[in-house]
């Protein structure tokens, strides 16, 4: 079962919804009394029955057919604090009245991406059509702007038909004026709860962050309008009409128009959700076929196993011609004019026990093989699809699947030989659809620095990491697997640096597991952060506390400290608690800002501003947080997305936001806050957004524990980093100095980049990012470097530190203060 959201409060129901719940959560029959079971589609309103999720508020409703069921949180809080009237609960229909498991997190209409509105969060719901033929159900709510003087009318209309697997959506967003809305990013969002996601087709890349990258219309791309979750039992694909623009990662996917609304202008949005109890695609194309009205033919063949044998349910993958506009900028595709047009997957389709498969698809070029898990794909059959011309394809001779075979990897230290915990990123034939094979291992937490890795025929490349670009760097190991081989290969980590033996220890302090929109077991946590070599392990789920014990229990297995935590996540701000109580109850995101605070600092915990300046991020949206805003927390988090080139980059902003806070403290304006370093990683297999990339390092005295790391951050003897280290000499990040008018005071730090330091900068009151007061350049040492700043203040201020590597990663200490005596 999947896990998904925890502490809403139970509402008080009548006898009963109460009885139907509880028969519905016990997996016993639930029909609607004014139909028979099983004939047609019926609603419900009240308490989801759906298995798995606590939708338990009278005003929910419920909609459900022989295939699917959904529910509507009309009344239930939406998951990401944003407008009611989303699709919080879906799932296949295991029998008439039978309700399976929910496999979704969210699905809704954004009005503008993930900022968050000004209006209210409430959505009149209403039943517009209720026969065993058809279900409408529609929500109207507001949607007002930054700065605007109206809000924008928002109706979305759900409509389910008899013994149909697809849900209608269509959206209406009008402007009654008198204010213009520019450059709106407006469309259906789906957040999954399965470990895959993929699409939009075109995007050859879909585990890589992307942000209103051009797909679909823009790129005259006619298949870029989908996007999928999915596992081995099933698929959910959301489809939007006319997508343009495209933003996502593995955990969510988002489709959107960009467009303009003058007063009196309305845009209007259509979509479909499907809901396939298998985990492939074909079937969505089917009705793409039937809904766009194009010329099609049928696929069939057999697939055969390199022993001559028709192989049960192969799957069958189809590549076709994608394309998207975009540019890679180290952590994320941003949306530019650079095309990329290549073959890649589009769908793929599981075939029959017998060996044989059968699917349709529109007419064109594509490229088709099989694959099976434990199997290397068989060579790729390139076919031309005529409307009407059916084709039968067998894979069989030079086109079988050929049985695999498997690596072992052994990670040691260089220097000791000691095992060490490491993670394994795979370049070589690994399958398209996830669940046949992984890119991404991990060392066991049992037999440490070992991992058997199931594997293609092939050549492959095996980078090995442990603490890599921080105090070690990657080793390459290549292997060619031979059918059903197993080969034992070795890898040998050299330390470069023992940050520990001097008190400096590592966090990473935003992190996920699989609640929510995350993709990660509370054990691939702990193997995750472990190989990134950071000290203690550390969670911070939305709204949720429930992996917190399974994190613990991992933990304890090798005996490494963990500071559990927590992501309040209303839609105008996400704040990281730290600590909170272990396993505790969370703090509602439904409270306002100030109360929010002040329940975490009642639990003596600090509160994190987490990604501050993203459309979810609380200083973006502090004019319309709920309660205004509200100065009293603790630190501000920045992220990996950090690019100091580019001065609207969110990372840039929370960072020059912070050095002016540091400011008006020495004024007496606010309290002192200090930077924290967070991944925000959902999934740990991410190529580009993974456990570590950015951590807090902080100075602890004593024994290193979660309290003592947290005192130590709190005081702001830390800085954030993506692989430069500090060492200061004569000074305490956090902490302060004096030195008399007209003196002049010497800041001594040591610097070390396993990638080879570029240089230093030291900032202080006054000065730009990109303008320091002094700049030390090493051109790629990989010595630990001395420095001394020679500064002389005029008046109290405070000192910082910027290092950048090789690599253009950066660390950010916190600042020194300074004050000048008489």
């Amino acid at each position: 079962m999947q896990k998904k959201r925890s502490g809403m409060l139970l509402s008080m129901l009548s006898f009963t919804f109460a009885a139907l719940f509880l028969m519905a959560a016990c997996g016993k029959m639930y029909s609607s009394p004014a139909y028979a079971p099983g004939e047609g589609v019926r609603i419900v309103k009240g308490p989801s029955p759906i298995e798995g999720d606590v939708l338990n508020h009278p005003d929910d409703i419920t909609i459900y057919n022989e295939h699917l069921a959904l529910t509507i949180a009309v009344g239930s809080p939406n998951f990401w604090g944003m407008t009611n009237g989303s699709i919080s609960n879906l799932a296949v229909m295991e029998g008439p009245g039978q309700f399976g498991v929910n496999i979704v997190n969210d699905v809704e209409f954004l009005v503008n991406s993930w900022t968050a509105s000004g209006g209210s969060l409430k959505a009149d719901a209403k039943i517009l059509q209720n026969t065993p033929e058809r279900a409408v159900v529609q929500t109207t709510s507001t949607w007002l702007g930054d700065g605007k003087a109206n809000a924008l009318d928002v109706v979305t209309t759900y409509t389910l038909e008899k013994n149909s697997p697809v849900v209608k959506m269509h959206t209406r967003v009008s402007n009654p004026g008198p204010d213009t809305y520019t450059d709106m990013k407006s469309g259906y969002s789906m957040s999954g709860l399965a470990a895959y996601m993929f699409g939009p087709f075109g995007y050859h890349t879909p585990d890589v962050r992307a942000r209103n990258i051009h797909v679909g219309k823009n790129v005259d791309e006619p298949f870029g309008d989908f996007v999928v979750s999915y596992t081995k039992d099933y698929a959910i694909t959301l489809q939007m009409d006319d997508t343009e623009i495209y933003r996502g990662t593995t955990g969510y996917k988002d489709l959107h128009h960009n467009y303009d609304l003058a007063p009196g202008q309305f845009r209007e949005f259509t979509g479909e959700l499907q809901v396939i109890p298998q985990g492939h695609t074909t079937p969505f194309m089917v009705r793409m076929i039937e809904k766009k009205g194009l010329p099609s033919a049928e696929v069939s063949g057999t697939v055969r196993s390199d022993d001559g044998r028709l192989y049960p349910n192969p799957v069958l993958v189809v590549e076709r011609t994608g394309r998207f506009k975009g540019s890679f900028d180290g952590s994320q595709n941003l949306p530019t004019d650079e095309l990329h047009e290549e073959m890649q997957t589009f769908i793929w389709h599981v075939g029959e026990a017998d060996g044989s498969f059968a699917f349709t698809l529109p007419e064109g070029n594509y490229n088709i093989y099989a694959i099976a898990a434990g199997y290397t794909a068989s060579k790729p059959m390139a076919v031309t699809v005529k409307a009407g011309r059916n084709l039968s394809l067998h894979f069989v001779d030079d086109y079988t699947i050929v049985q695999g075979g498997e690596v072992i990897m052994h990670v040691t230290d260089r220097a000791t030989g000691n095992p060490v915990d490491a993670r394994i990123a795979v370049d070589g034939p690994v399958p398209a659809v996830k669940y046949l094979g992984a890119r991404t291992y991990f060392t066991d937490l049992e037999s440490i620095g070992r991992v058997t890795m199931p594997l293609a025929v092939g050549d492959f490349t095996f980078k090995v990491m442990s603490g890599a670009d921080f105090i070690s760097l990657p080793e390459e190991v290549k292997a060619s697997v031979g059918s059903g081989e197993t080969l034992q290969r070795s890898a040998a980590i050299e330390t470069h640096i023992y940050p520990n033996l001097e008190n400096w220890y590592s966090v990473d302090l935003h992190h996920h597991t699989d609640i929510g929109d995350g993709n990660t077991s509370p054990e691939d946590l702990v193997k995750s952060q472990l190989a990134a070599r950071l000290d203690l392990t550390f969670v911070s789920d939305h709204d949720s506390v429930d992996n917190h014990l399974p994190v613990k229990k991992f933990s304890d297995a090798r005996m490494v400290g963990m500071i559990p935590s927590l992501e309040v996540s209303p839609g105008w701000g996400h704040l990281n608690i730290l600590p909170m109580p272990l396993n505790g109850k969370i703090i509602e995101p439904s409270l306002n800002v100030g109360e929010i605070i002040a329940q975490a600092h009642a639990k003596n915990a600090l509160v994190i501003v987490a990604h501050p300046y993203t459309d979810y991020g609380y200083f973006n949206n502090r004019e319309i947080a709920p309660g205004g805003y509200d100065p009293n927390f603790d630190l501000i988090e920045l992220q990996p997305t950090i690019d100091l080139s580019r001065a609207n980059n969110p990372d840039t902003r929370t960072l020059a936001k912070t050095m002016e806070l540091w400011t008006d403290h020495l004024a007496g304006k606010n309290k002192a806050y200090y930077l924290t370093g967070g991944s925000d990683t959902h999934d740990v297999a991410s190529p580009t957004l993974y456990s570590g990339m950015i951590r807090t390092y902080a100075k602890v005295d004593g024994d290193l524990t979660p309290a003592s790391f947290i005192e130590a951050v709190a005081k702001g003897n830390s800085y954030a980093s993506m692989g430069p280290l500090f060492f200061p000499s004569n000074m305490d990040f956090g902490g302060k100095l004096s030195v008399k008018a007209g003196n002049s005071l010497k800041l001594t730090l040591d610097a070390f980049a396993v990638n080879g330091l570029q240089s230093i900068e030291i900032y202080t009151a006054g000065s730009e990012i990109g303008s320091p007061v002094e700049t030390k350049t090493f051109n790629g040492s990989v010595k630990r470097e001395s420095l001394t700043f020679t500064v002389k203040p005029a008046a109290a201020t405070w000192y910082n530190f910027i290092a950048r590597d090789m690599k253009g990663r950066i660390a950010v200490s916190n600042p020194v203060w300074v004050d000048v005596t008489p």
